[in-house]
């Protein structure tokens, strides 16, 4: 059986804060999901990241479950 993935439109959310010891940045968008970026997803790394700044985030939506595919900074 194959994972089934869908490519959704691009949420926008904002930083909550940013931990690189640990490679994880936590952000949330206007419907009050929180999503979560790592150091290894496609992006311009979690030192170009700041907490209070929207981000554009590309997110797999899989039937259960939808994950970060790739980030990256607004403005």
């Amino acid at each position: 059986m194959s994972a089934q993935r869908e490519i959704r439109s691009p949420v926008i959310a904002t930083i909550l804060e940013v931990l690189p010891k640990f490679g994880l940045a936590f952000l949330v968008d206007d419907s009050d999901t929180t999503w979560a970026v790592t150091r290894q997803m496609d992006g311009p790394g979690l030192d170009a990241l700041r907490t209070g700044q929207r981000v554009r985030l590309i997110i797999d939506q899989h039937s259960h479950f939808s994950v970060v595919r790739a980030y990256d900074p607004q403005g």
